[in-house]
């Protein structure tokens, strides 16, 4: 049987939900707003980036400047617009679901009006304690403040936390915070997802003992 933490902790971009082009469409039209062409490509590359430092890393590959906080507002706002776009990712949402009542909570570089509404598209938002975001910690992952906000808002211990990330910045915060981590992109963390998820849906069709007089 697979060890059960006391939390889970879950990314929400490219984690709990599907949503790569969905941030590059929108991104793709803040820097044409200002003449700047985004590349595919080189933008899923750097997935887990906060936004000012995508921004940042452009301005330093392409040699151009665009005005930074124009581009991160214009994204933020596009992006609102197409969470009608994000669906859930499957077996991490799955496992969300059946999680229950259990301590979970998302921690995500994301801000928090494009996290809450990705959320609430995918039909996932009921089922956290807290949201962690950009908006909350102020410094975005691999800084590991989120995560332990994260902890401390559920009352449990960062060992007894799993997280759940999709982005080397994530993996880095979640070491950092002292958490154990699985990484959503390798087939094995997915073979010991669907392990916890069938673990817990036996654990939910198993009868409670009835009490001896």
């Amino acid at each position: 049987m697979t060890p059960m933490p006391k939390a889970l902790i879950f990314d929400c971009d490219g984690t709990l939900a599907l949503t790569g082009d969905m941030h590059f469409a929108a991104f793709a039209a803040a820097f044409a707003a200002q003449g700047g062409v985004l590349d595919n490509d080189w933008y899923h590359a750097r997935g887990g980036l906060a936004r000012q430092q995508l921004v940042e890393q452009w301005m330093e590959a392409t040699g151009q400047v665009v005005e930074l906080q124009r581009v991160v507002d214009d994204s933020i706002a596009l992006a609102q617009t197409m969470t009608d776009s994000a669906s859930p990712n499957p077996p991490v949402a799955e496992l969300a679901e059946i999680w229950g009542k259990r301590p979970s909570a998302v921690a995500s570089n994301g801000e928090a009006p494009v996290v809450l509404a990705t959320l609430r598209s995918c039909g996932l938002d009921h089922l956290f304690d807290t949201v962690v975001t950009l908006s909350d910690s102020g410094v975005p992952k691999p800084d590991p403040t989120m995560f332990l906000m994260a902890a401390q808002r559920l009352g449990t211990a960062p060992a007894d936390c799993l997280v759940l990330e999709d982005s080397e910045q994530g993996l880095e915060a979640a070491r950092c915070a002292a958490m154990p981590a699985l990484d959503v992109r390798l087939p094995e963390t997915l073979t010991i997802i669907a392990g916890m998820t069938a673990e817990l849906r036996q654990a939910l069709l198993v009868p409670a003992e009835t009490p001896k007089s």
